[in-house]
């Protein structure tokens, strides 16, 4: 079936994940941990992250999970209850840091428009905020461009559940299977699997193409590879 649609994961995607989220990673332990001695290291050990070297481990739940991989340990060492007053503090810390460090990557603007130029809807699916996706697009002047956008919290479920893949289908009126999920990640591939979507490859670092080693239909370099990906006669074409 011809591609009609295409949701993008955000983080690693359109983001530069480590310029973005490590200093705003960085940030939110320091807030958190406040004048407490050694807890900016203990909070950075239970979600795989170098304080020092603000960077991230190749496991770290932050790269491909969501909220509820990672911040139950921080409420843990913190000796507070992990409910949704600390699931909103966690996430409006993340929303400012991230703010003063965001990335984007230096195609995706255009690369979005020839998409949307070709008549494709687009979609975001990031395991992410929901405010905190519109709130990083907006300041990416991209958020226009997308027909859809949705988060851990917007009722779908995270990846690697299918639910935002359906969602998007649903929401733009095409099938399941008339989408390409385009992300970094495993989950983002497992999660176009079990809607019966296409999973498409995004490896714009090495640590990524490790990841979607093995699970892709297939790897794009970025986002002019996936446009030529989707035109080639080859493959997946555009009607």
């Amino acid at each position: 079936m011809t591609i009609q649609g295409i949701l993008f994961d955000k983080d690693g995607t359109l983001l530069d994940f480590d310029a973005t989220w490590g200093p705003a990673t960085a940030s939110v332990l320091a807030a958190l941990a406040g004048d407490r001695p050694g807890l900016v290291e203990t909070l950075a050990v239970a979600c795989g992250f170098d304080a020092e070297a603000v960077a991230f481990d190749a496991g770290s739940p932050i790269i491909a999970g969501d909220i509820d991989d990672f911040a139950p340990a921080w409420a843990e060492a913190l000796g507070t209850a992990y409910d949704r007053a600390f699931v909103t503090h966690v996430d409006r810390l993340y929303q400012e840091a991230s703010a003063a460090s965001l990335t984007g990557y230096a195609d995706v603007a255009d690369g979005l428009a020839l998409l949307a130029g070709r008549g494709l809807k687009l979609g975001l699916a990031t395991n992410d905020s929901e405010a905190g996706a519109r709130a990083h697009l907006a300041a990416l002047g991209v958020l226009d461009r997308f027909d859809f956008v949705a988060g851990f919290d917007s009722g779908h479920g995270p990846k690697p559940e299918p639910g935002m893949v359906l969602a998007f289908a649903e929401a733009v009126g095409i099938a399941p299977e008339a989408v390409a999920m385009v992300g970094d990640s495993a989950h983002d591939m497992a999660a176009a699997r079990a809607a019966g979507a296409h999973g498409i490859g995004i490896a714009r670092t090495p640590a990524a193409a490790r990841a979607l080693e093995g699970v892709a239909e297939i790897v794009v370099a970025d986002l002019d590879g996936l446009a030529r990906h989707l035109m080639s006669a080859q493959s997946l074409s555009i009607e």
